[in-house]
C-alpha cells in the first residue's frame, strides 16, 4: 500500500510518502510557508491514501491538494477509528502525534508493554500496555524549550545549545547550563525507564522525535530508535479506516 502521511506541528509541517511500512521519501517545510508545502505535495507520486495530523494547518488548499492524489483521504481527529484503545480522559486535546506514535508503537510491538519518548519540542512520555490500551502520559519542556526558558526568564544567563561536549558537572556558567538542561532530560528519561521496567519488566522502550538521534547513543539502557515513528502509526491508522 502506498500512502502520503503528512504531521504538521507547531513549527513544520513533515511530508512522507510511504509504502508498505517504509518511508520512501520525506521532506520538511515551515508551517507558515503553504506555498511550498502545496508544491511539495504536487510532485508526489499518487498515493492509494492520504491521511493529515495536523495541530496547525487547515484549509481546502491542502485538503484538496491531497485529495488529487489519492482517491482516500482521512483528517486524524479525536473520532477517528484507531487500532489500539485510547483511554485519555479528554481524547480531544491529545496531541495527534502522540496519539500517531501510539499506534505505531504497538505496530512494531503488538502484544507487548511500551514506553514511547518522544524528544521534540516537548519531552513526552507515553505508555500502551501489552493489551493495546494506550494508557495516557506525561509532557515536560524539550531540549531547546529548556534552553530558551532559563535564558529568556533571567536577566544573565546566555542562551546555549545542544552540544555532544558536556560535563556531569558543570565548571563554568556555560558548561553548567549545558550539562543542566542535558543530563537533566538524561536523567530524567531514565527514571522513567527504571519506574516502567520495574512494573513491567519486559517493557520496550521506543525514542523518537527531532532530537532522537542527540539521545539514542547516552541513554545506557536498551531503546529502540524509531525517527519515523509518527509516519508509522499514520499509515496504521489509514490502514485501519481504508
Amino acid at each position: 500500500m502506498k500512502t502520503i502521511c503528512i504531521d504538521a506541528g507547531n513549527t513544520l509541517v513533515k511530508v512522507a510518502f510511504m509504502e508498505d511500512g517504509a518511508v520512501r521519501s520525506l521532506a520538511s517545510y515551515p508551517v507558515d510557508d503553504a506555498c511550498d508545502l502545496l508544491n511539495g505535495i504536487a510532485l508526489l507520486p499518487r498515493a492509494d491514501a492520504c491521511i493529515l495530523s495536523s495541530v496547525s494547518i487547515a484549509g481546502r488548499e491542502v485538503t484538496d491538494a491531497l485529495s488529487q492524489k489519492a482517491s482516500y483521504f482521512l483528517e486524524l481527529t479525536a473520532q477517528t477509528p484507531i487500532p489500539i484503545r485510547n483511554l485519555y480522559k479528554t481524547p480531544e486535546t491529545l496531541g495527534k502525534d502522540r496519539l500517531a506514535a501510539a499506534v505505531g508503537a504497538y505496530g512494531l510491538f503488538p502484544g507487548k508493554d511500551i514506553l514511547v519518548l518522544d524528544a521534540g519540542t516537548a519531552l513526552t512520555i507515553d505508555f500502551i500496555d501489552r493489551a493495546g490500551n494506550y494508557r495516557g502520559g506525561n509532557i515536560s519542556p524539550g531540549l531547546n524549550m529548556r534552553f530558551h526558558a532559563l535564558h529568556d526568564h533571567t536577566k544573565k544567563l546566555p542562551l546555549q545549545t545542544q552540544t555532544d561536549d558536556y560535563l556531569l558537572l558543570g565548571d563554568t556558567t556555560v558548561s553548567a547550563i549545558i550539562s543542566g538542561v542535558q543530563n537533566g532530560i538524561i536523567f530524567e528519561i531514565d527514571c522513567y525507564m527504571n519506574h516502567f521496567v520495574k512494573q513491567y519488566p519486559e517493557l520496550v522502550t521506543i525514542l523518537t522525535g527531532g532530537d532522537v538521534i542527540f539521545f539514542a547513543n547516552k541513554i545506557e539502557k536498551h531503546i529502540f530508535a524509531e525517527p519515523n515513528l509518527v509516519f508509522i502509526g499514520l499509515e496504521k491508522i489509514i490502514e485501519f479506516n481504508f
